[in-house]
């Protein structure tokens, strides 16, 4: 009976270690696993190729998935069995709109015969189309007139550096319009370069500067809105200028005398809040990694409700660590979800900002 039981359990282990390698047999070839579409003309659409592929196994397979890292690219298979020997097809479609230049996309494929993927891929450049003047312009801010933008973000600007952007124009109308720009907030180290007068279908840029003294004390964000009067008569778009403020870093930095700054988590979730209520958290650890002293220039939130221990001035030595405390209050909260995030800007040359993004669910007393 004992060696009945043994042979048994001898036939059932082979059965098992023989499935996996039974099915790592089967696969699929394709013909061209990588295809080139070559000049692709934006105006004409989408475009697609047919990758033929063989089943040359011993077993049926079955395409499980096919995926893409785009939206632009989009794969159309059957899920119906290929036989041994015979042939099948995936179609991938790549939509060149709003995408000039080179492209290269991966399709990653899933079969039934193995756990790794087969890699596809699609290639070419896309000829851009002519675009119009709204699309080249989307902004109608009124007049005639329109801007290619209502925004421009410059990143990180050092003390003593100063950073440019421009913001382009049209005026389509048939007739000369007075610009003219009114701060609504002010940063006080922006300017704004900009012509009076806009001639009738003339097109221009006027140039933004952020330039921030050597010797100034702000850091963090730089905001600046301006609301644009066209002949007189205010633009319902406004336009939105920001920087952020940092330390002025040399190329030449030495690494191992700098700070680097590390966040324990990059979230904090207070979970559910009855509303009036308050919680602290203090599960957020910043770390100094670096060789030189790390010091906080600024600690930005929006709110009201969240607190923070951690504030500008303070100083975390090389190899140290310092425990942050959130707390948030929901007295005046809305009900339902709450975010905010706190920006954490330092001098830590290769990481200037660092966020964190708090959360809660505000819920009836």
């Amino acid at each position: 009976m004992r060696y009945v039981l043994h042979v048994l359990l001898l036939i059932i282990s082979l059965v098992w270690s023989e499935a996996p390698v039974a099915a790592q047999q089967a696969q699929i070839v394709f013909e061209e696993p990588t295809w080139d579409f070559g000049d692709v003309q934006e105006s004409d659409g989408s475009v697609e190729h047919a990758f033929v592929f063989t089943n040359v196994s011993d077993e049926p397979v079955v395409i499980v998935d096919v995926s893409t890292g785009c939206g632009c690219t989009t794969p159309t298979y059957s899920r119906k069995p290929v036989l041994a020997g015979r042939k099948g097809e995936i179609v991938v479609a790549f939509d060149p709109i709003n995408r000039p230049g080179h492209f290269s996309k991966g399709v990653s494929v899933m079969t039934s015969a193995s756990n790794e993927p087969v890699q596809l891929q699609v290639t070419g450049n896309v000829v851009p189309r002519e675009k119009t003047l709204d699309e080249l312009y989307p902004f109608d801010m009124g007049g005639g007139v329109r801007f290619d933008s209502n925004f421009r973000a410059f990143a990180y600007v050092g003390r003593g550096e100063r950073a440019d952007a421009e913001i382009g124009w049209v005026n389509t109308s048939d007739k000369p319009v007075r610009l003219s720009l009114v701060w609504l907030q002010r940063s006080g180290l922006l300017t704004v370069d900009t012509p009076e007068v806009l001639a009738a279908g003339a097109r221009g840029k006027f140039a933004l500067h952020y330039e921030i003294p050597a010797q100034s004390d702000r850091y963090g964000t730089l905001t600046d809105v301006l609301a644009v009067d066209v002949d007189g008569v205010r633009s319902r778009t406004l336009v939105s200028i920001s920087a952020i403020a940092v330390d002025r870093y040399d190329a030449a930095v030495d690494d191992m005398s700098s700070p680097d700054m590390a966040l324990s988590k990059k979230f904090i979730k207070f979970g559910e809040l009855k509303r009036g209520a308050a919680a602290e958290d203090g599960s957020v650890t910043v770390s100094n990694n670096g060789g030189g002293p790390l010091i906080i220039r600024a600690v930005e939130f929006k709110s009201k409700a969240l607190e923070c221990s951690l504030k500008a001035g303070d100083r975390i030595e090389a190899g140290k660590s310092a425990a942050v405390i959130f707390r948030l209050s929901t007295a005046d909260a809305d009900y339902g979800v709450w975010v905010d995030r706190v920006r954490i800007i330092t001098n830590d040359p290769a990481h200037p900002m660092q966020t964190l993004r708090v959360t809660a669910i505000v819920t009836a007393p």
